[in-house]
């Protein structure tokens, strides 16, 4: 097996080399194989002092946090640290790259730290659900005081080493290769026989009342004593009030308190979603990826010109295309506005609206096909023969649903590099992307598509085009439960605040208002058309609003009313109109939870696409939900909620509500095969 850890001796100082791929990720042979080295190297007489450094282009990425799912492996990430720090020999941390977790926990305990100044620094664990097990939350604070502490770990992103509230940590800052200089730094502190330990240090604690007065700002700013920000501040707190040993021992209590509870799993869950999603195969199997230069923008819809102010602002050349060149003229109109805005706000500088405009252009000709890399498509433009035929290597992207694609495609002579993409609104602002991926794409496509939206700051799903999007199959399946629930008699506002309980930000209710009624209806008209599902209700909730003039927020009622400077309001007349549609009051619908049916909905959605193989992941249907749907990320997903709670007891609100629709909650072979099994989604324990 290939070692991990490897030691050279420079004149007496022993350097020791994390070398794992990828990213000298902490995991357990790699810890093993570093307690040896250091021990060999403490009990070596010709090792003088140590350094420890990363290869490749990061010092270390810490631990795996899929290692704390289960029992963590000996050695600690603690013992590690405390091996470190007493060591009879100096040791100094060579910083590069990124030094994150527990990658940083351990270069805390080193007793001087050489730090090259763009060196990313973070310990994430609060936004995990956890505070840290490596004696961070004892030594950071004695180096760089409470406040500086408390703002960089309770925030949990990265900072330069360089900044001025995290740069006390290092004892120096270098521009370039940090190893020489721990060398030299090493060696000296051997040559004067003493060096300072972390624990030791006192800099900052040295202002007692500011340290408190910290402290205290933070308490009042989190107004309890429970969750994790509250854990870590007990432990920064520890840190000026008990000896040191015992501020460790409180932080080992919490964090084993913290790394199995539910609010640290689904963060936990989420983080390891979102990375799981960029793992797309075609990304795999492409060596080399044309950059996409020049994008051209075909049809008129709004979407296009939000679309336009994203790649204008990563320095793409943008041509807008229409049939009808007023309506182009109109969307060039948009993204002006749009940067005139920007300006407005001080989010851009004057000259940058003009550079970026500099790069937009109106097309007159389907001529401008030709000369694209990228081409976006609202599949509303009848296509002249002669343009049919586009350039071999140019991306054709359809912003719509599978058969839309297929249309397409067919139109083009079969090009194998055209496929779909589901944005989400407003789309010059970084968000989701859902690649609707046909059978037969080119590779290539795929890869330089999802590599295009990466360098736009998009998340990107990978699904399969058979069908509307991931995320508009889920959302409809709740909203026609929603619809269904309704028409039996429940009220839409408890439904809307049942979703908002589950974690969606808001609901069906509430987003059908926001995107307008009719529009909705239409929607829901076409994909129950396409799936085979029950139609909406000709007398049902959404038809009597827009018979009633109630289409919507943009008209001030809709579901709800939207009085002028007020926030919205139920609706008498939904109310009465929906106590007239009780006429079985212990019928089915009276007896569903509205979130329990919701969910069941939900689940029972994602168990079909999963099985469809509409998704790589189950995990990606998550990502679709909190970046697309706005599912809370701190609790996960859905489906690991699912998992959490149980997938028996979905399985009987899908049984007793199967009679309502047994389109949307006859229970998916999938969620059977689970529970028989005694898996969930993610094959955790049922609870």
């Amino acid at each position: 097996m290939t070692s991990e850890v490897h030691t050279e001796l420079h004149d007496g100082v022993a350097v020791i080399a994390l070398d794992r791929p990828v990213a000298n990720a902490l995991a357990p042979g790699l810890r093993a194989e570093l307690d040896a080295a250091l021990r060999v190297s403490i009990a070596d007489n010709n090792v003088r002092a140590i350094v420890l450094h990363g290869r490749g282009r990061v010092f270390s990425s810490g631990i795996d946090i899929t290692e704390y799912d289960g029992p963590l492996a000996r050695p600690f990430l603690r013992d590690l640290c405390h091996l470190i720090e007493t060591a009879p020999k100096p040791v100094v941390a060579a910083l590069h790259g990124a030094a994150l977790g527990a990658g940083l926990e351990l270069a805390l305990a080193a007793h001087a730290r050489v730090t090259a100044k763009d060196t990313r620094l973070a310990i994430p664990d609060v936004t995990l659900g956890m505070v840290p097990t490596g004696g961070a939350t004892q030594r950071l604070p004695r180096l760089i005081g409470a406040k500086a502490a408390l703002e960089f770990m309770l925030s949990g992103q990265t900072i330069v080493a360089q900044d001025p509230a995290i740069a006390p940590l290092s004892d120096q800052l270098v521009e370039n290769g940090p190893l020489p200089v721990a060398v030299n730094l090493a060696r000296e502190l051997a040559d004067k026989g003493r060096w300072p330990r972390s624990c030791d240090q006192d800099r900052g604690l040295s202002d007692p009342a500011a340290y408190q007065q910290a402290v205290a700002m933070v308490a009042e700013r989190l107004k309890t004593a429970d969750g994790v920000e509250a854990d870590l501040l007990k432990c920064i707190e520890a840190a000026q009030l008990l000896p040191f040993e015992l501020g460790l021992d409180l932080e080992q209590v919490l964090f084993d308190d913290r790394v199995s509870s539910r609010d640290a799993i689904c963060r936990r869950h989420h983080y390891v979603a979102m990375r799981r999603a960029a793992i797309i195969p075609e990304r795999a199997q492409t060596t080399e990826v044309n950059p996409l230069r020049h994008i051209v923008m075909l049809g008129d819809g709004a979407v296009l010109a939000e679309l336009a102010v994203s790649c204008l602002d990563a320095g793409r050349q943008v041509t807008l295309l229409s049939a009808d060149p007023d309506r182009a003229g109109l969307l060039s109109e948009r993204v002006a506005t749009v940067y005139d805005g920007a300006v407005r706000r001080g989010k851009i500088r004057p000259e940058d609206r003009v550079d970026r405009l500099a790069r937009l252009s109106v097309a007159s000709g389907f001529d401008a096909l030709a000369q694209a890399d990228l081409i976006f498509d609202t599949d509303e433009t009848a296509l002249p023969d002669a343009v049919c035929q586009p350039d071999l290597d140019t991306i054709w992207v359809v912003l719509g649903t599978a058969e839309q694609v297929a249309r397409r495609s067919v139109e083009i002579m079969g090009h194998d590099r055209v496929l779909g993409a589901r944005l989400y609104r407003p789309a010059y602002k970084p968000g989701l992307v859902e690649l609707l991926v046909p059978d037969g794409c080119h590779a290539d496509a795929v890869a330089g598509l999802a590599e295009f939206f990466v360098s736009i700051r998009r998340t990107v799903i990978r699904e399969t085009a058979i069908g509307p999007s991931v995320g508009d199959r889920i959302q409809m399946a709740m909203l026609r439960a929603a619809l269904v629930m309704v028409d039996a008699g429940m009220s839409p506002y408890d439904i809307d605040g049942a979703a908002r309980g589950l974690g969606f930000r808001a609901g069906p209710f509430e987003l059908a208002d926001i995107d307008g009624l009719e529009d909705v209806q239409d929607r829901l008209n076409s994909y129950t058309s396409q799936s085979g599902g029950t139609p909406p209700l000709d007398a049902g909730l959404l038809a009597n609003r827009i018979a009633a003039g109630a289409t919507g927020k943009s008209v001030g009622k809709g579901v709800y009313l939207y009085p002028a400077g007020r926030r919205k309001e139920p609706d008498r007349a939904v109310l009465s109109w929906v106590d007239s549609r009780k006429s079985d009051p212990d019928g089915v619908g009276a007896h569903l939870d509205p979130g329990m049916a919701l969910q069941a909905a939900l689940v029972n959605e994602a168990a079909r696409l999963i099985a469809e193989k509409a998704v790589l992941r189950a995990s990606d249907i998550e990502v679709v939900m909190v970046k697309g749907a706005h599912f809370d990320a701190n609790r996960g997903g859905p489906l690991i909620q699912a998992d959490l709670a149980g997938l028996l007891g979905f399985l009987k609100v899908m049984k007793a509500a199967t009679p309502l629709a047994p389109d949307i909650w006859k229970p998916a072979p999938l969620v059977e095969s689970l529970i028989k099994n005694g898996q969930g989604f993610f094959r955790r324990p049922l609870v």
